[in-house]
């Protein structure tokens, strides 16, 4: 089962350049991101949408430096295959991407990797046992990987809950698209026989009426749930793992004594 053309998350978070004209929003960053101290550590169990059936678990890390946000995202499936995920933001003026990488194996083998330098452009990149390189010019609101479950948890604080961005995806080779991030609901995401009140934002392309019907199975949607804490903070997912993944559910591993709430 290839997992590696990975959109979150995660998970979370690379045909044509993206067709909509619409400029995206670089995000800004919350006062309590910059002044983190410590790590922020998060891991969450993967269960397939269908059944519930456990696929693994993902273990998500966040540090702050100086105006540098470096995330690490390890993510193990109970068949052995892991992604192993590290990307850098620059938190100086909003959130902007610096550098991203993503690489699998499965069987002791590396089955597919991928490297984005966003202040130069330049992608490289293994699939299907192939490599090729590629230069893009980014704009300053591109977000890849584990970026995304970052980024996103500020559009609940937006005034119309709608935020605009860039991504990569890769149908095999890498392109960007621009998506639309908006709130559509608040509800208590339930965790067992405990409940977290959430904000659910949905994510999806956002390519004008009719390249978003051509491209629909290619960027699926996905959703997010964040906290309604002061500033929110990402709280699960649910979507396909990338092109050709598992449909599946991220919920955190948290006991009842943790932040969630019993009912």
């Amino acid at each position: 089962m290839k997992r590696g053309h990975y959109v979150i998350l995660s998970n979370l978070v690379v045909l044509v350049a993206a067709a909509s004209a619409a400029r995206a929003d670089v995000l800004p960053v919350p006062q309590s991101v910059r002044e983190m101290r410590g790590a922020h550590e998060e891991t969450h169990a993967l269960r397939a949408l269908a059944d519930g059936t456990p696929l693994g678990e993902q273990r998500f890390r966040a540090v702050v430096d100086h105006d540098v946000l470096a995330l690490t995202v390890v993510t193990r499936f109970n068949d052995g295959e892991q992604w192993d995920e590290s990307a850098e933001m620059d938190l100086s003026n909003g959130y902007r991407a610096k550098h991203f990488h993503k690489i699998g194996h499965a069987a002791g083998k590396v089955i597919a990797e991928t490297n984005i330098d966003f202040a130069t452009g330049q992608v490289s990149w293994l699939r299907d046992g192939q490599r090729g390189e590629r230069t893009f010019a980014f704009t300053p609101d591109t977000y890849m990987g584990p970026m995304l479950g970052v980024v996103l948890a500020d559009v609940p604080e937006t005034q119309l809950g709608v935020a605009t961005l860039q991504t990569i995806v890769f149908r095999p080779d890498p392109q960007t698209y621009t998506l639309r991030a908006d709130v559509i609901d608040q509800e208590n995401f339930k965790v067992g026989n405990v409940s977290e009140p959430t904000t659910k934002v949905r994510l999806k392309a956002d390519l004008g009426p009719v390249q978003n019907v051509v491209f629909a199975s290619l960027i699926p949607t996905h959703y997010f749930w964040f906290t309604r804490d002061t500033p929110p903070e990402f709280f699960a997912f649910e979507g396909s793992l990338g092109y050709g993944g598992p449909e599946l559910r991220m919920i955190p591993q948290r006991s009842a004594t943790s932040t969630a709430k019993a009912d």
